[in-house]
């Protein structure tokens, strides 16, 4: 049995190589980037470093933002072959956008926060009046908590957009008055591994855990779960970091992460979401094979 990690070598993809050796299968790791692809004698491959990209049973897809369109011709030219690709998604449901992420979680019937979108950055007045400040401007395709602002006032709002190019989109969106959110992990669709609380930063609003945010275990309860799995189901991820708030006695999705990190959440909840994500995508193949 051979894996295929994609995406950069990070502390999660030395877990995975990990658990991958532990059950005796081998592993190689490559970056999208190094993608080389060939259309030749009526086949079409890939290949990085002369090595066949197509050899491999099992392929865990973690960094592709920067090369979606490569990674999804890839995903869908592996799927059509019959592999097992994680998350296959990417090959054709996938939209890196906040705004997407939005339009799926209220069709499952989900709460997410008041949010609009301008097209043009300088019609935000056009709209500036039906927003309750203080607001939130997030970009469109952002991640980590980069690029988030709060304005308290609709001038600075106003400014700030009118100095972005049209092709920077941003969302603006409630402010929601919490002192931090839920990361809910979930592997398989039908798994919650569990969830840690991730406090707001002293002197910031955000609580990502890449700016260092305290963090603690959150136990998840009945409705903690059937929001975390739903989320999922709607955004049809197989592996997601489900990030949830609570507001006015409502739990709101605030985001939905499909290569979510688990570093912070590993040593809070001393849960390693690598063995689970090995372990479902071995089940997958084996089942494949019958």
């Amino acid at each position: 049995m051979k894996f295929l990690i994609v995406g950069p070598k990070t502390e999660n993809t030395k877990d995975l190589i990990l658990e991958i050796k532990k059950r005796g299968a081998l592993v190689d790791v490559v970056s999208p980037k190094e993608f080389v692809f060939f259309v030749e004698q009526g086949e079409f491959s890939v290949k990085v470093r002369k090595k066949n990209l197509l050899e491999y049973d099992i392929y865990l897809l973690r960094g592709y933002n920067k090369t979606l369109t490569e990674t999804r011709i890839f995903a869908e030219l592996l799927l059509s072959k019959g592999k097992v690709v994680i998350d296959g998604t990417v090959a054709f449901d996938y939209i890196p956008s906040k705004l997407y992420e939005a339009s799926k979680i209220l069709r499952a019937g989900l709460n997410y926060p008041k949010t609009v979108l301008v097209t043009d950055n300088k019609r935000v007045e056009e709209v500036v009046n039906e927003l309750e400040f203080p607001v939130i401007v997030k970009p469109i395709y952002g991640q980590q908590g980069q690029g988030i602002n709060k304005f308290n006032n609709k001038i600075d709002l106003i400014n700030f957009l009118a100095q972005k190019d049209n092709s920077e989109k941003f969302l603006i969106q409630k402010f929601l008055e919490i002192d931090g959110d839920i990361r809910v992990f979930v592997v398989g669709r039908r798994m919650v591994l569990g969830a840690m609380k991730r406090f707001v930063v002293p002197g910031d609003f955000r609580s990502n855990a890449s700016l260092g945010a305290r963090a603690e275990s959150f136990p998840v309860d009945e409705e903690i779960e059937d929001i975390a799995l739903r989320s999922c189901e709607a955004m049809n991820y197989e592996v997601a970091g489900v990030d949830l708030a609570r507001f006015d006695k409502k739990w709101y999705v605030i985001e939905v992460n499909s290569t979510p990190q688990w570093q912070k959440f590993k040593g809070i909840t001393n849960i390693n979401p690598a063995q689970e994500i090995v372990s479902y995508a071995i089940k997958k193949y084996e089942k494949n094979k019958r």
